[in-house]
């Protein structure tokens, strides 16, 4: 009977022993646990839950294996649904960061209602948030006739005039880097019935290309590196005279200038270059006369270090009217240039357009035959016909 009690107290001394040792490895696995929530920097929240289970374990003094692998369990779900909170976030801000630079899809005003042009204005915008590359060229033929016959009780003559322009550009548009090329070529003729020497004179003919890099200092403005090269590709004479007034490549200019440019609004760029080179050749000195380019006579080419100032501004009350002014200005302290070149754009429908170009200059370094000092020149053009945009 000993023997049996003492066997029966022996198995109630082990199976408390038991108790204890699981007790303790239950502590042991609730510090690790609540260690290695402090390493990952978890809320109070779970600390305090895992706490509250570990102490209800303790005064029953009984294991649950199930309920520590639930605990555990717990701690993983909190762990992943933090880094998903986390990754929301990161991208809620990422997408409020790509919103804030991406350019907004306006359709411009217009007098007349036109939906193709409505949707390539959308698709346009479309394909410049996915590339900085903006391309656009734009050709325009326009002709003016007059015919006037012998007997014309007014009298008068017959005359015809067309003028043809291809202008375009291709830039790369960045937030801190713009690099912008643009190209013009403009070639005009008309008949004057009192020139007997020649059937067309030549009345517009330049080729221009103009290049300019910009890297940002701060909002709007930009320090500016830019380049132009600007030249004759026909020739053009007097009224009744085989003198060239121009030939090709005669004048040649180029203009190399480092500075500033300060674009407050859109579409609006004014450029000063403190330190700019210019430089004016003439290749056919022969025929055609240098000192009409303010070169001396005997000089074929022309080197001036100086400033210059260039101020761009395009106005587009609606979608049918563009208005495109650029201002020029150099100077080598010594002569002062002047030039401002207005063009306004009427598009009566997608294929017919009417232009008026106003351009008057002035240089100090040029003064005409017959003159004492140079004097302002002028020229107008009014013009209706074909123009079509490609982008």
């Amino acid at each position: 009977m000993k023997s049996k009690l003492l066997i029966l107290f022996l198995l109630c001394a082990a199976t408390h022993l038991a108790a204890q040792t699981d007790s303790v490895r239950l502590y042991a696995d609730t510090f690790k646990i609540a260690e290695q929530q402090k390493t990952v920097g978890m809320d109070d929240y779970l600390l305090d839950l895992v706490q509250q289970q570990s102490e209800t374990l303790h005064a029953n003094d009984t294991v649950d294996t199930l309920t520590l692998a639930e605990l555990m369990r717990l701690d993983s779900i909190q762990r992943e649904q933090a880094e998903i909170d986390s990754l929301r976030l990161a991208n809620a801000a990422l997408e409020v960061q790509q919103v804030a630079q991406t350019p907004t899809i306006v359709i411009e005003k217009s007098w007349i209602k036109d939906e193709v042009e409505d949707r390539n204005d959308v698709l346009r915008a479309i394909r410049e948030m996915k590339s900085p590359w903006r391309r656009e060229l734009t050709l325009m033929a326009q002709i003016t006739q007059n015919y006037v016959t012998d007997n014309w009780y007014q009298g008068g003559s017959s005359s015809f005039a067309a003028l043809g322009i291809a202008k375009g550009q291709i830039s790369y548009i960045r937030e801190r880097f713009t690099w912008e090329n643009f190209f013009e070529w403009r070639i005009g003729g008309s008949t004057v019935s009192a020139d007997s020497l020649h059937k067309m004179n030549t009345t517009d003919d330049l080729f221009k290309i103009y290049s300019k890099a910009n890297f940002r200092i701060v909002p709007k403005l930009f320090t500016s590196l830019s380049a132009e090269l600007e030249t004759r590709l026909l020739p053009t004479y007097k009224s009744n005279s085989m003198d060239l007034k121009s030939a090709p490549f005669s004048p040649f200019r180029f203009n190399i200038g480092v500075g500033l440019d300060y674009k407050p609004v859109k579409n609006l760029s004014i450029s000063f270059s403190p330190i700019s080179y210019k430089v004016i050749h003439i290749m056919d000195t022969a025929k055609v006369k240098v000192t009409d380019y303010g070169l001396e006579q005997g000089q074929r080419t022309q080197h001036n270090i100086g400033s210059s100032l260039r101020v761009e501004y395009t106005w587009k009350p609606v979608r049918e009217v563009s208005l495109e002014t650029k201002f020029y200005m150099y100077t080598n302290y010594k002569d002062v240039e002047l030039d401002l070149e207005a063009n306004c754009d009427f598009i009566i429908n997608r294929w017919l357009t009417a232009r008026l170009m106003i351009h008057p200059r002035y240089d100090t370094s040029v003064i005409m035959e017959g003159d004492t000092k140079a004097k302002i020149q002028f020229r107008e053009l009014l013009s209706i016909g074909f123009a079509h945009k490609f982008h």
